[in-house]
């Protein structure tokens, strides 16, 4: 899972979605080459949708992994994981959510903010770390900062992540190993009617704009 991330550069966010949309990034995707993406479970019908997701993904043989964040309890984890979950990512650092993502085999990204968060997360097994929201408690001159005592941080930052160019570019050069991206790929307004081609332009749109930044 750290190649895939680690060579993608980026985790597209979905969340808040119906099936049909969700039918609909999961193609465009997969047809982008986009290897990975996140669902982010905070709907009331969020299991529901990522079934249907997941049945869709096998009965079309798409070649793209589904992460499944804003996950807060050990009892989702295990729900979503058994729904077919290949990564799990919380908004924070949980020991019995990472000890069961360690125990089941599942890719876990856990959240933190602060460098003796992150390092914990680091203690208790987690590979890459989610900054949350970064944005808000330094942007890419905290990343730089707290890498340079541990240039061995392995940091993929979410929130105020955006497709503009010098943000993007701002990241990177601080060394993170990728960057989570959401309503600045997909907003709410974007969501609510999503067509295939205007989703597949987003992702190609998005492959271009990262592989042009971190060279």
């Amino acid at each position: 899972m750290y190649s895939i991330l680690k060579t993608q550069g980026v985790l597209p966010l979905v969340t808040q979605i119906n099936i049909e949309t969700a039918q609909i990034v999961l193609q465009s995707a997969a047809d982008a080459g986009i290897k990975i993406i996140e669902f982010a479970a905070r709907a009331d019908n969020a299991k529901e949708v990522f079934s249907q997701m997941i049945a869709f993904k096998k009965a079309n043989n798409l070649d793209v992994k589904i992460a499944v964040g804003s996950i807060l309890s050990v009892d989702d984890a295990e729900t979503f994981h058994l729904l077919g979950a290949d990564c799990i990512v919380c908004p924070h650092t949980d020991l019995e959510i990472g000890n069961y993502c360690f125990k089941n085999n599942i890719y876990w990204i856990p959240g933190a903010a602060t460098l003796n968060e992150i390092l914990h997360a680091n203690k208790l097994g987690a590979e890459i770390v989610k900054l949350f929201p970064a944005d808000k408690i330094g942007g890419p001159g905290y990343v730089k900062a707290i890498r340079a005592p541990f240039p061995n941080l392995k940091i993929m930052p979410t929130g105020g992540v955006t497709l503009e160019e010098s943000n993007l570019k701002a990241w990177f050069k601080s060394g993170v190993v990728c960057v989570g991206i959401g309503s600045n790929l997909f907003s709410k307004e974007m969501l609510l009617d999503l067509k295939y081609e205007q989703s597949l332009q987003a992702f190609q749109n998005l492959i271009e704009v990262v592989a042009k930044t971190r060279n």
